[in-house]
């Protein structure tokens, strides 16, 4: 539960750039772009305002009237979901996950219906409303500040630690593939995992990578290291079923990092 119960963004363009920053944090990555990397209002955007290419993961962002019924909101919402998941179908790149942000509160039968999307769609399709996204934008004194300055707290800024000139964390794009990796490994093992109604340990999956390269934190690792964690997480991914069903079927289980490295640059 959020401290300040913030107001819903009114200005669909700042709705749409708080969304974009707020998932940079959330994610703890540069990789997510707007609207003007797809053109402008009026053109054809494929069912995406915000895309990262490195995640693969789209977002969709519905700013609504909440005069409005909850009822005329959710049915508004549900036809949202489905015409911008359709239109994303037609991307020329891989997508792994879907999310459809809106002003509207969290909504227990939207997120039902993402979830019931997956199987049509081929990838993870999730619902965030205002509550869940407020309540990560007050974790952010950067977002608060920028966003709602009238809330913001004032905190003691934390003493920061500066990172080895050699480590993962001070090159931004390999830093981004490891996490790239580490995140298609996790969602794809939680498929396995949910059968048995278990959840994949995120921390200590994370703190298993940290002790096999002695390093206090995954932006510590040794950049010399680079090349063999990229390796050692391509394998775990390839290990899981989902991994060894799309390596009978031929398909890829995920990009290599000069792959990225080329689409960032056709961006």
């Amino acid at each position: 539960m959020g401290k300040y119960q913030l107001p819903p963004l009114k200005n669909e363009t700042t709705f749409e750039e708080f969304v974009c920053d707020l998932f940079k944090e959330i994610e703890k990555t540069d990789s997510y772009f707007n609207t003007q990397i797809f053109g402008v209002k009026g053109q054809s955007q494929k069912g995406i305002d915000i895309f990262s290419p490195v995640t693969r993961t789209v977002i969709q962002c519905k700013k609504k009237d909440l005069r409005k019924s909850n009822t005329a909101i959710q049915k508004e919402l549900t036809s949202d979901f489905l015409n911008d998941v359709e239109k994303a179908k037609e991307l020329n790149f891989e997508i792994t996950k879907f999310i459809l942000t809106s002003t509207f509160r969290d909504d227990a039968k939207l997120q039902e219906f993402a979830t019931t999307l997956k199987n049509n769609v081929g990838f993870d399709c999730l619902y965030v409303g205002w509550d869940t996204l407020s309540q990560y934008a007050e974790e952010s004194e950067k977002i608060m500040k920028k966003y709602f300055p009238n809330f913001r707290q004032k905190r003691p800024k934390a003493k920061q630690i500066e990172l080895p000139d050699n480590s993962l964390g001070k090159d931004l794009s390999k830093k981004n593939y490891v996490r790239y990796l580490i995140t298609r490994y996790g969602d794809w093992k939680q498929i396995e995992l949910k059968k048995k109604e278990q959840k994949f340990n995120w921390g200590s999956f994370q703190k298993s990578i940290m002790k096999r390269y002695r390093a206090t934190g995954i932006n510590h690792i040794d950049i010399k290291h680079f090349e063999d964690v990229s390796i050692f997480l391509q394998k775990k991914i390839d290990n899981t079923i989902m991994g060894k069903f799309n390596k009978s079927k031929g398909k890829r289980n995920y990009s290599t990092y000069e792959d990225q490295q080329e689409e960032l640059k056709n961006l």
